[in-house]
């Protein structure tokens, strides 16, 4: 049995299978068991079981030079921050009205901008102030949340993979966004698929959600054509974004990564350097969102 087999199996386990594309439950259809657990009262977490994150050091200005979009007071940023805006509300829309709490963000092959945007995408949604957001550095071959950021994790993500560590709890950072928590590596490791098919994400999935109030977990996964990493970890979670980079991705990256991908709930293609340029975005970096890039085959 591979890795992704094993992933598969124990997935059906934990959630039971799901109901198939079109299908309806005896309780009606799933838009409207999530309306109604939208509807319900969201209990909050009691303080002593939130999660304290540590205050790392943090340098704007060399995460500015890593193109993070850290404040709309910058004018050369107000347009590209504005897309950001239009593509967080588009997922939050989908995920709120379907009660899904985690997004996955992959890339067709590697250099496509995928963890620069899952970090702007992250800073985008705490910016709502409606939601706790969990930024999560899955990419463990090539991590590179906290290099984008400039910031050092006290506690590596990958030590509780590795059974270095008996709960998540001293995993979180905070960049001083009271509603922004980061966990991410900056050393890699070769065993990151052995590692994500473990239990050990569904427990720090629960452990996340036991310790937020409606939390949005947004993870930085490896490309979709890098070893099956992304493969393992897409069946655990609620949704995929795709990026690809205009004039640098190949159209046979592109389609070998929606092939891939066929059998998940894929919501939505970021188009990076885009040829429809952003006004203004004194990085040269451009950004665009795909019409009719979204689709959800489940």
């Amino acid at each position: 049995m591979t890795i992704i087999e094993a992933a598969l199996e124990k997935t059906k386990a934990l959630r039971g299978s799901r109901p198939e594309p079109h299908g309806q439950s005896p309780a009606g259809t799933r838009a409207e068991t999530n309306a109604r657990r939208l509807n319900d009262t969201v209990p909050l977490v009691p303080p002593s079981t939130q999660i304290l994150a540590h205050r790392v050091a943090f340098d704007p200005e060399r995460a500015r030079e890593n193109r993070v979009l850290l404040s709309s007071s910058v004018p050369a940023d107000r347009g590209v921050i504005a897309a950001y805006g239009m593509l967080r509300t588009r997922i939050l829309h989908r995920a709120r009205a379907s009660g899904w709490q985690t997004v996955g963000v992959t890339s067709a092959a590697p250099q496509d901008g995928k963890s620069l945007t899952a970090v702007n995408l992250a800073l985008s949604m705490a910016r709502e102030k409606n939601s706790v957001v969990v930024l999560l550095d899955l990419d463990m071959r090539n991590p590179s949340v906290c290099r984008t950021l400039g910031i050092t994790p006290p506690t590596e993500l990958r030590q509780f993979f590795e059974g270095g560590l008996e709960t998540p709890a001293d995993l979180f950072m905070s960049i001083g966004l009271d509603n922004l928590l980061i966990a991410g590596n900056v050393t890699a490791t070769e065993s990151s698929a052995e590692l994500l098919a473990s239990s050990r994400l569904e427990e720090l999935l629960a452990y996340i959600r036991n310790s937020t109030t409606s939390p949005v977990i947004l993870i930085d996964l490896p490309p979709v054509v890098s070893p099956e990493d992304t493969l393992v970890v897409a069946p655990r979670i609620d949704s995929l974004v795709l990026v690809a980079s205009e004039g640098k991705t190949a159209r046979a990256e592109l389609q070998k990564a929606g092939e891939l991908l066929a059998e998940f709930r894929v919501i939505g293609l970021v188009l990076n350097r885009s040829s429809d340029t952003v006004q203004g975005y004194g990085y040269g970096y451009e950004y665009g969102y795909q019409r009719g890039g979204s689709r959800d085959p489940a």
